[in-house]
């Protein structure tokens, strides 16, 4: 496991004293990023067939709660699996790419985070542009970086980072945010610091 991952993933052994299992047996860490990518277009598929704006924005909230959680975890524990144990020409650019795409996630679900349903006529066209960036993402992630990451890591390397990428997610912040950290124990630390702040906006929207 990558240097970075390790010390993410003894982060994650911190968190799981308040009851979240880390570095048990899991599930393997590609079919539980498969199964969040599913989560999200079922959301997204929900949100296009609902007319009344409340239950939109409800929805909404949830899709956007779920990727950012889902893009937190997965640059913090898988990516570094792409530079430090796959590495060359081709981890690198995989985790050079999915970072940045990542970055563009935040941007723009931010964006949209930032906008109001029922005043904003570009509500639906900002949503829709945030879910096109992920779209392509996930594309891309399920054609050519899983597969790798199945082919060149190990079946116990892929359930331990499973184990603590299910950990992380507790801590996990629920809002976008551009300007913060996207890698190591800085990135875990600002998830940590930041969660109750966003726990507290989320509670607000209800």
């Amino acid at each position: 496991m990558s240097g970075i991952s390790k010390a993410a993933s003894k982060f994650g052994e911190m968190v799981g004293k308040s009851g979240a299992p880390v570095f048990i047996k899991s599930d393997n860490v590609i079919d539980l990023i498969i199964h969040d990518h599913n989560e999200a277009k079922a959301l997204y598929e929900k949100y296009k067939q609902t007319q009344d704006k409340d239950s939109k924005m409800s929805i909404c909230n949830s899709l956007i709660k779920k990727l950012v959680q889902h893009d937190e975890v997965e640059q913090l524990l898988v990516y570094p699996l792409l530079r430090e144990d796959i590495g060359g020409s081709v981890g690198e650019g995989h985790y050079e790419r999915s970072l940045h795409e990542h970055q563009d996630h935040r941007n723009l679900l931010y964006n949209v985070k930032q906008s109001d349903i029922k005043t904003d006529a570009n509500f639906d066209q900002k949503l829709d542009e945030a879910m096109k960036s992920v779209l392509d993402h996930v594309k891309v992630e399920e054609s050519e970086v899983l597969p790798l990451l199945r082919e060149k890591i190990s079946e116990d390397t892929l359930k331990r980072v499973g184990a603590s990428f299910k950990a992380h997610k507790a801590t996990a912040v629920t809002r976008p945010h551009p300007d913060a950290p996207a890698q190591g124990f800085p990135a875990a630390a600002a998830n940590v610091v930041t969660k109750p702040f966003d726990m507290l906006k989320d509670f607000t929207e209800k």
